[in-house]
């Protein structure tokens, strides 16, 4: 799994590098600098024709990277000038020294009014430590730059880009590809700084992660090989009831889909037995639909107190909401069951929307609960607007999580998954056309089958979040993102 960053945690490692361990400023400069300018060569090779270059700098040591690059990429041949947005009394030394090295070699400079008519900008200006909105020169050069029909590279993030939380800071620069120094930062993984960031491209330059401070989140992101590798391998000698027995308690009247959507998804992620517990009108549609699963069916509140009551006892893992409805028998079922599960247990949908009505619902969460809210949802569970939350999700993630004891999948274009211990996961599959009915559901099936199935609980969640995207993505590939559904994706959990 990849390590990601916060600002501060960057500027921990590199002060550590340089400070403790004695490795010249200059030095990772220098790497920094090659780093961009390996990317600027790969555009400026595909085509045919000479690619003019312009490398835009600020004052800081961000602006130090962009002057070595266009100093490296001038000595291989390269037509590449460099535009000084920044004011030089405030350069750093480091960027006063790259300066005055272009300056002796005859870089070209050209002044900010003239920066339109490039193929290539090398986006130098801000680093990861802008923290206010960008404004006056800054703000018309990054307008500027966007307007261009150009290749745009960015340094380290796009100019703009609030490093932690992806926020845009008044204005920001539109990325083809963002080359980043060592490890990613959260605002390039979190939208809208994903989608201003382009590819992503981590460079090793050089800074030990040694310095990490040990307070602060610690976030991660899954890569294609750990989903194997987290997997728990299949046992040959195993039977059905090896392999997680899960229990679906979902679905109303009229709304059987929910339930049947999270258990088929279940069972094709390897569980090997599925109970619905659901109304008696859906007996019918469910034994169409899924005649692989078991039905516990109900008529009334006491006998379906009692279908739960009878599916726990035989369950490994339970899911718990998807399509259940809030009304006063749902609302029985959920606070009955609550107060009963031992097992792990997955809510989702309108049993979070329960929970969400309880004034003091946080004390009957535990760290045996995963909550799989939409940004919505999240909204309700939290008190919180929307908006708030999407201005940090890391941060009103972790904090739920904390106070909860339970761990939180906040759903999103980029989910967050939050432990109560501080660990923090992007996941980055997926795709726009799982913004779909039933997508929430196939994820609570895919989490509650990986939990019964004994997967490592420490990253069971962001697992099922990752292999989720996959299998959109998947689905994606055969359709486009136009035509998907939900069964899609769980016609995506096969890799053929």
């Amino acid at each position: 799994m990849e390590r990601i960053v916060t600002a501060a945690q960057m500027k921990a490692c590199d002060s550590g590098t340089i400070g403790g361990i004695g490795v010249p400023s200059m030095v990772l400069m220098e790497r920094a600098a090659l780093a961009c300018a390996l990317e600027v060569i790969k555009e400026a090779d595909r085509t045919v024709g000479a690619k003019r270059i312009l490398c835009v700098v600020g004052s800081g040591n961000n602006g130090g990277d962009g002057a070595a690059c266009a100093r490296i990429l001038a000595l291989k041949g390269y037509k590449a000038d460099l535009c000084v947005v920044g004011s030089e009394e405030h350069f750093t030394e480091e960027m006063r020294q790259q300066m005055r090295i272009c300056r002796n070699l005859g870089i070209r400079e050209i002044p900010p009014r003239d920066i339109g008519g490039y193929d290539i900008y090398v986006d130098c200006i801000f680093g990861i430590g802008l923290t206010r909105d960008v404004q006056g020169r800054y703000a018309d050069v990054i307008a500027a730059i966007n307007r261009e029909n150009a290749y745009v590279v960015a340094a380290d993030i796009p100019s703009g880009i609030h490093a932690d939380t992806g926020a845009v800071m008044g204005c920001a620069i539109q990325a083809d590809v963002t080359v980043t120094m060592q490890f990613k930062k959260a605002g390039l993984l979190l939208n809208p700084g994903a989608k201003y960031a382009g590819r992503v491209k981590a460079a090793d330059i050089g800074i030990t992660d040694r310095f990490l401070p040990e307070d602060g989140p610690q976030i991660h992101s899954l890569l294609p090989q750990d989903a194997e590798l987290l997997l728990p391998a299949r046992q040959s000698d195993g039977n059905k009831g090896s392999f997680g027995k899960i229990l679906v308690i979902a679905g109303s009247y009229g709304m059987c889909g929910a339930s049947y959507l999270c258990a088929l998804a279940a069972l094709r992620t390897g569980a090997g037995m599925v109970k619905i517990v659901a109304p008696e009108e859906n007996r019918e549609i469910l034994q169409t639909l899924l005649p692989e699963a078991i039905l516990g069916l109900y008529e009334d509140a006491e006998s379906a107190v009692r279908a739960a009551d009878e599916g726990i006892s035989w369950a490994d893992a339970v899911c718990m909401g998807p399509g259940l409805g809030k009304g006063d028998l749902s609302r029985q079922v959920v606070l009955h069951v609550l107060s009963t599960c031992s097992l792990p247990l997955v809510i989702d949908a309108d049993g979070l929307n329960i929970i969400a009505d309880l004034k003091t619902f946080p004390r009957v969460l535990s760290e045996r609960v995963y909550l799989t809210p939409h940004l919505v949802e999240m909204a309700r569970l939290t008190r919180l607007p929307v908006s708030r939350l999407k201005e940090d999700p890391i941060a009103h993630a972790l904090h739920f999580a904390e106070e909860t004891g339970a761990v939180v999948l906040m759903k999103d274009a980029r989910t967050v998954t939050a432990y109560p211990d501080g660990r923090a996961f992007i996941n980055c599959s997926g795709n726009s056309g799982m913004a779909t009915a039933g997508s929430g559901d196939v994820l609570s099936g895919i989490l509650t089958a990986l939990v019964g199935r004994g997967c490592d609980p420490d990253t069971v969640a962001a697992l099922s979040a990752y292999l989720h995207g996959e299998a959109g993505d998947r689905a994606m590939e055969r359709l486009g993102p136009d035509y998907m559904n939900a069964s899609d994706i769980i016609k995506g959990l096969s890799p053929e």
